[in-house]
């Protein structure tokens, strides 16, 4: 049984993910709303103000939600985080640098409205989108690092790690397909869900005509680059997938049951059913844009389709949310996914200079034991069994997160 703790954790990363997904998609459009409306579409410049508050908001939050959930984890896992977190502090700097240039960049943007030459106020939307997409470029460089650790360096006669930030963007394969599946679901998802709240607008919040005309057009502006960004998340998905079948332990655990295999093709935490309730979220929202991107140009556009328009927009986020917690407890009980397979044989040693990692066999337990953990929730009886029936437990120790669990018990 989940805790309270670990599940207000999950609770916490989903809320943060998708409001930071929503604003990776707002941070291209309300530049472009407002480029559009300097241009002589003045209707759309009350859609790019709203927008743009509701982006600060929802910026200011999810760095909130962020924050605990770093100190959540850090409670919770402090040995492993500050290894892990000193050999991959160049994807991080890059991440907290692009974090850094992205709220001047809102401030700015937000302060120079109407106040600055619209040339200056352009370029800084632009750094507005641009910091936008770094952001997950580091982040997304740790999550591929936590599939399988490329470019991870081990110096045994100094008892040294190190990181090769080279081998790790390049030599590993998870990484580009899951950075690129993000951006493309980010913008799939928010312009999806602004579509549908514009639509509604329209019908039944628009206080004028002039204020539904202007609903009906953003709405109409958004429907068909969301349903194309769709189709792209779906491709990029694709080769995200095909690109774990490096990580056995991983991908059986999301798509074995459903017949699709790799390896020994065992499964031990299975995850198939998220991935399925993903698919039906997504299938929904592609519907919904469908539907209602013809009644949008052709001028029909009724308030079910709007309704429906909507609620494909708020899947969208779901999907967002569903995605992010599969990729998660699919290697459910340990943070670095390739790990069992290594010690089991399913991925041989001699592979692991593909992907740059520079680690000798004879050092390999002692790498594992301090750069991986295992996830425990409560008091771990599931992480045992899976390890047991693994064979591996001994390379696993469970007394810093049992102790850390403890302590929080007692405080």
């Amino acid at each position: 049984m989940v805790g309270i703790a670990p599940a207000f954790l999950a609770i916490m990363f989903g809320a943060h993910i998708v409001m930071v997904n929503l604003g990776i998609g707002l941070a291209w459009l309300v530049p472009y709303l407002k480029w559009r409306a300097d241009r002589g579409e003045k209707e759309l410049e009350g859609p790019a103000r709203e927008l743009m508050k509701f982006y600060a908001a929802t910026y200011g939050v999810a760095g909130v939600f962020g924050t605990a959930y770093t100190v959540f984890l850090l409670s919770y896992y402090p040995k492993f985080l500050g290894l892990a977190g000193h050999i991959t502090l160049i994807p991080f700097g890059i991440a907290i640098l692009a974090i850094i240039l992205h709220f001047f960049s809102i401030a700015a943007f937000w302060y120079g409205w109407d106040r600055w030459s619209r040339a200056a106020h352009h370029f800084i939307g632009l750094l507005l989108g641009i910091s936008a997409l770094l952001i997950p470029l580091g982040f997304r460089a740790v999550f591929a690092f936590l599939n399988i650790p490329a470019g991870l360096g081990y110096d045994p006669v100094h008892n040294k790690f190190y990181l090769d930030v080279g081998a790790a963007l390049t030599k590993n394969p998870t990484y580009w397909p899951l950075y690129l599946k993000s951006i493309a679901a980010a913008f799939a998802a928010t312009l999806s869900v602004v579509a549908g709240a514009y639509a509604y607008k329209a019908f039944f919040r628009a206080k004028s005509e002039e204020e539904r005309r202007a609903a009906l057009r953003v709405a109409r502006m958004t429907a068909t680059p969301a349903i194309i960004a769709l189709v792209i998340t779906a491709l990029f998905g694709v080769w995200y997938a095909v690109s774990l079948q490096n990580v056995p332990y991983k991908f059986n655990n999301v798509f074995a049951s459903l017949g699709w295999k790799t390896a020994d093709g065992k499964v031990y935490y299975n995850m198939s059913w998220l991935f399925v309730l993903k698919m039906v979220f997504a299938s929904i929202q592609l519907i919904a844009l469908a539907v209602a991107i013809p009644a949008l140009a052709a001028g029909r556009m009724s308030p079910g389709k709007a309704r429906f328009l909507l609620l494909g927009g708020i899947l969208g986020l779901l999907t967002i949310l569903a995605g992010e917690y599969l990729n998660a407890f699919s290697q459910y009980p340990f943070f670095i996914a390739v790990w069992p397979d290594v010690l089991t044989g399913r991925v041989p040693v001699s592979a692991l200079p593909q992907f740059g990692i520079q680690v000798l066999k004879e050092a390999l337990p002692r790498v594992v034991e301090a750069v991986n953990s295992v996830v425990l929730l409560d008091d771990g009886p599931t992480v045992k069994s899976i390890l047991a029936s693994m064979g591996i437990e001994k390379y696993f120790s469970l007394q810093e997160v049992t102790n850390s669990i403890a302590a929080i018990r007692e405080w």
